[in-house]
């Protein structure tokens, strides 16, 4: 039948295996053995003398031993279960001596290592003597530091040492695990904590994180400032990297403003805009021109309709000409009979004579000259008023400046405008301009009334607000023709231009288009130049800004920009509030992450004279105290460069957090929470309870 040791030492390499079931088998009867288990002296066998020439004792035991003396491992094997609990309790007694003089926590501690060098003694006999396999691995460091832990634990004040023991346990069995570092687990156990309960939420935003992005920007809206301080501290250790980043951020978001800017600089945009008003000129251009040529056609109406009147006086003046003829005839051929009569000549004698003759002519000749001037007047009035009134029925007629001076002026007499200099003034101007620009005819051409238009209302500015900026009497003139321009278009639309008020939507459509370039040139101005003038801007806390550029009235950026511009500056504004946040986190979180550091890299240490396991155990230790500087450090850069890095880091969980058996050790509730026992007793429960969770 297997010993106690034989059992507990399978279940060690069952253990080691990764053999659950086999383990938890071996457990069982580990438990079942140490609850009877009681020290007993080796009975001898009877046997049968053999004739091998010896002598015997009358039970059958040898006196004389025929062959050669047992061996030491033999005589060890049947000595063990006798000095084995003596040799640990006289450990026990003699450290509890040895700290004795620290009190009560020295003696306890005492006595545990005093047990704990005991029980390697016996196990160092039991690999020379007792056919025991040496240790491997992590056994190497945790047993002695397990039997450590058992002798605190025979009293109740073992309770206090027994979890920070076995906290070291887990991290001496971190230190010698073949698949991880100690930096790593120092790392990750850093970075864990310095989030706490914001664990889940950052593992969610790294999970969804795209490569490349910032940790620390991603995790802004966390607000966890221990967090963000540890990102900063550990990318400090990388100025490069940092620098790189950096770059690389600007660059992307240059590229963005860039786009919708036209250019990479003030000199790049300004000659974007130039070109793009130019283009626009080029374009509408045309349309302004057949508008305005088509309403001059109103000239030609106006001259078509006074020459067929002209034309038709004179006609008429023609018709009374031949009238005025025949009755001249009439009266000299009555005039020559008379004269006839009087010398008593036949009258019919007076058809030669020379009044007869000129009567003849103003009956004939004269008479149908004249007559026929009139047809060729009354001709030329009736083609004339034919052309004006084909032009007048494709709705083209004069553009009567008086008429329309005479309108404008009336705008100021609008009782709500009383007392507004500004508009008055310009109303006045505008009026006096069409007047000193109307022809005799009282037509006005188109092209200068479109040339009031733009000129008047601003040279009345310039006169009434001398010290006012170009941009904002710019933007004044175009309130105050708010009022003016609609007389203007209507007058030449009217007229017969039909166009002009298109052309004038889509040059404002253009030009609105160049201010919104323009608006983005001032947003990359202020990126460069001042990134907190620049959030303002953008978030519709500088109106001001916006109006002057775009326009009285359009002042509101969130509106007045196409959503497409509007997404790109809200993105490198939101880039620059992130930004922000991070740097105050950091700033903040500085000393909570001081206190995190220290508490994490505090390590416990053994007294030097814990023989050859404790010396194994200060060498694994100091090797750990060395990798929470540098290593370790540099593990949390390396991580902190990328999303992946740093859920990585987070995701690795040392062995402490993994095995349930220092799950049991570091919660002192759970050593006497079944039976209700104290001291040596609890002891022993526990160590049921830890070989059957393994």
């Amino acid at each position: 039948m297997a010993t106690y040791d034989e059992v507990i030492q399978a279940l060690r390499n069952a253990d080691a295996q990764g053999n659950v079931e086999d383990a938890k088998a071996l457990a069982q009867i580990a438990n079942s053995m140490r609850q009877t288990k009681t020290p007993q002296q080796p009975v001898p066998q009877k046997q049968e003398p053999e004739d091998i020439g010896g002598m015997y004792s009358p039970e059958g035991i040898p006196l004389i031993a025929p062959r050669e003396a047992p061996s030491g491992k033999q005589i060890y094997q049947a000595v063990r279960p006798v000095i084995a609990p003596t040799v640990e309790a006289l450990g026990s007694v003699a450290g509890g001596a040895i700290g004795a003089p620290m009190g009560p926590m020295g003696m306890l501690g005492g006595a545990g290592l005093g047990y704990g060098i005991s029980k390697e003694a016996m196990q160092m006999a039991d690999t020379l003597f007792g056919g025991q396999k040496p240790r491997t691995g992590a056994e190497m460091v945790t047993e002695p530091l397990r039997n450590i832990l058992e002798g605190a634990t025979y009293e109740a004040g073992g309770r206090v040492v027994a979890p920070i023991i076995a906290k070291g346990v887990g991290k001496i069995a971190d230190i010698v695990s073949p698949s991880i570092s100690s930096a790593q687990i120092k790392a990750g156990e850093i970075a864990r904590e310095s989030l706490g309960k914001d664990l889940p939420a950052v593992l969610d935003i790294l999970k969804n994180a795209k490569s490349g992005q910032s940790v620390a920007e991603i995790t802004a809206s966390i607000e966890n400032p221990t967090w963000q301080a540890l990102i900063a501290n550990a990318l400090q250790r990388d100025a490069q990297f940092a620098r790189k980043v950096k770059l690389f951020n600007e660059d992307e978001s240059l590229k963005a403003l860039s786009k919708l800017a036209g250019g990479e600089n003030a000199t790049e945009t300004r000659q974007i805009l130039e070109n793009a008003k130019n283009a626009l000129t080029t374009t509408t251009t045309p349309m302004r021109e057949a508008a305005l040529s088509r309403a001059n056609l109103g000239k030609a109406v106006a001259d078509y309709e006074s020459t067929a009147g002209r034309l038709t006086e004179e006609a008429a003046s023609e018709v009374q000409k031949v009238r005025d003829l025949i009755k001249a005839g009439e009266l000299a051929q009555a005039s020559a009979r008379l004269d006839m009569i009087k010398r008593g000549l036949p009258v019919g004698a007076s058809k030669y004579t020379y009044k007869n003759e000129l009567a003849e002519k103003a009956f004939n000749e004269w008479s149908d000259k004249a007559a026929q001037g009139s047809i060729d007047l009354g001709q030329g009035a009736r083609f004339a008023q034919g052309a004006a009134d084909a032009l007048r029925n494709v709705g083209i007629k004069p553009l009567e400046g008086n008429k329309l001076a005479q309108s404008i002026s009336q705008i100021s007499q609008n009782p709500s405008f009383a007392g507004d200099d500004v508009l008055i003034g310009a109303v006045k101007n505008v009026a006096d301009d069409i007047a000193r620009w109307t022809n005799n005819g009282g037509v006005i051409d188109a092209r200068a009334l479109d040339a009031i238009r733009k000129n008047s209302v601003n040279a009345a500015i310039q006169r009434l607000r001398p010290g006012m900026d170009a941009t904002s009497q710019r933007n004044l003139a175009s309130k105050v023709l708010t009022d003016i321009k609609p007389a203007l278009v209507n007058a030449i639309e009217d007229a017969g231009g039909t166009g002009y008020r298109k052309y004038l939507e889509d040059y404002s459509k253009g030009m609105q288009k160049i201010a919104e370039r323009k608006l983005s040139g001032e947003a990359l101005r202020l990126w460069k130049t001042n990134p907190d003038e620049f959030v303002k801007l953008v978030t519709n806390e500088s109106p001001d800004v916006v109006e002057k550029i775009l326009g009285t009235g359009k002042y509101n950026i969130a509106t007045e920009l196409a959503d497409e511009t509007l997404a790109t500056l809200n993105e490198q504004a939101q880039k620059r509030l992130t930004q922000i946040s991070v740097s105050e986190q950091v700033s903040e979180g500085q000393k909570a992450l001081s206190e995190l550091v220290k508490q994490q890299t505090s390590v416990f240490r053994f007294p030097s004279f814990l023989s050859f396991w404790a010396s194994a155990g200060n060498k694994a230790l100091s090797e750990f105290e060395k990798s929470v500087g540098k290593e370790t450090m540099n593990l949390l850069t390396q991580a902190m460069k990328n999303p992946q890095g740093a859920s990585n880091l987070l995701n690795q969980l040392p062995s402490s957090e993994k095995n349930k058996v220092l799950k049991l050790l570091a919660d002192p509730s759970k050593w006497s929470s079944k039976t209700g026992l104290t001291g040596t007793a609890a002891m022993r429960e526990t160590a049921k309870s830890l070989m059957s969770e393994e």
